[in-house]
């Protein structure tokens, strides 16, 4: 089972994003599970979310504790929560930021990519709302997601322009 905490804003598309991951991975035979988490609901105040994938069905109901993936959609927030907590040995970190991976400063037991989200949102679709893109990112760096699936739910719910933001989220990500 590969375990997956995101960490985003209200209004960035986070919990919209992860309900059409979960579609297409349920089209390719896969078991998905998406458990979004709230503080204020409002835009702008965090927001996070819980998703499982594996290949039989899944049986817990509860928080992700040790992230195999880490997907922080505002890179605003490295400073106020601590995205890394609990991520296991090798961990997947994919942060929506204009800095290069090594640039960071995350801790030596994860690998981080980064993929400046908000500017390819901006350019492509017009507004602050990376979560297309940021689903491109998660795509190139998980094989257990179908790209061309995944890229088919993201058109068919966003439109067109945001299945070429998801392009260019998959190909700008920088390891």
């Amino acid at each position: 089972m590969i375990e997956i905490r995101l960490h985003g804003r209200g209004g960035q598309g986070t919990v919209k994003g992860c309900q059409v991951l979960a579609k297409a991975l349920v089209e390719d035979g896969k078991y998905a599970q998406f458990i979004p988490a709230f503080g204020v609901e409002r835009k702008g105040s965090p927001v996070y979310g819980y998703f499982r994938i594996d290949d039989k069905a899944i049986r817990c109901n509860s928080q992700v504790y040790k992230p195999d993936v880490v997907v922080v959609l505002d890179s605003t927030l490295t400073k106020i929560i601590d995205v890394y907590d609990g991520a296991t040995q090798g961990a997947k970190v994919i942060i929506n930021s204009r800095v290069d991976p090594g640039e960071i400063g995350a801790p030596a037991n994860v690998a981080v990519a980064t993929v400046n989200a908000t500017d390819i949102a901006f350019d492509v679709i017009g507004v602050d709302i990376p979560n297309t893109v940021m689903l491109g990112a998660i795509s190139r760096i998980l094989p257990e997601v179908n790209k061309e699936v995944l890229r088919k739910h993201v058109a068919a719910a966003f439109g067109e322009k945001n299945a070429l933001a998801f392009d260019s989220g998959y190909s700008q990500v920088k390891f």
